[in-house]
């Protein structure tokens, strides 16, 4: 029996391979995508430039949605917003082009989308501030771990990755967490940035 698989549209099939290769924690593909005015761009001519918020929706296409305040808010982060055809979601992709986080089934502007961005820029920057220093800034050190952090999201949940942490509750603000005292918020943003490595 011969079993051929077809797609109904080719915007079908884009999409379907579009969420199948984007994995945090790997590099995106090189795709041709849209900027806001509707000019054709790569995802590869803002590796090195800019991080990027991928949405996978036409900017006309979302209801109440403030593009210019987006656009605005995100340059505020060295974030440039671009536009692509498929299932709703919203992307994170760094300088570097790695995929650095995925919210499947909704696409984000303004506030939400910042805060979307800001979490996982303020997450590497805590990350870097408390955690490098064993771990490694891209979290492939072991000097006190069996494994490094890299793919971690792939081998645990977030549930599983905080509790690994052994994380001391000290008040309503702030966890001890190897000697650390942190802000709630900061370790929300350090797990975030961790399940990204």
């Amino acid at each position: 029996m011969n079993i051929r698989f077809s797609c109904a549209t080719a915007a079908v099939c884009l999409a379907f391979s579009l969420h199948a290769a984007m994995v945090p924690g790997e590099p995106a593909p090189d795709l041709v995508v849209r900027d806001a005015s509707g000019t054709a761009v790569r995802l590869s001519d803002y590796r090195q430039k800019k991080h990027i918020a991928l949405l996978t929706a036409q900017p006309d296409r979302i209801a109440g949605a403030n593009w210019q305040d987006t656009i605005h808010r995100l340059a505020a982060l060295d974030t440039v917003v671009l536009f692509h055809n498929g299932p709703a979601a919203t992307m994170l992709i760094d300088r570097a082009g790695i995929v650095r986080r995925m919210l499947a089934g909704r696409v984000l502007s303004g506030a939400d989308l910042e805060e979307f961005v800001w979490v996982w820029q303020s997450g590497k920057t805590y990350f870097v501030a408390y955690c490098a220093r064993c771990h490694g800034e891209e979290g492939d050190e072991t000097l006190c771990v069996d494994k490094p952090l890299t793919g971690v999201s792939q081998r645990m949940s977030p549930a599983q990755i905080r509790e690994s942490l052994r994380i001391g509750e000290v008040n309503d603000r702030e966890v001890l967490i190897r000697g650390e005292m942190i802000k709630r918020f900061q370790l929300d943003a350090i797990l975030v940035y961790v399940g990204s490595l």
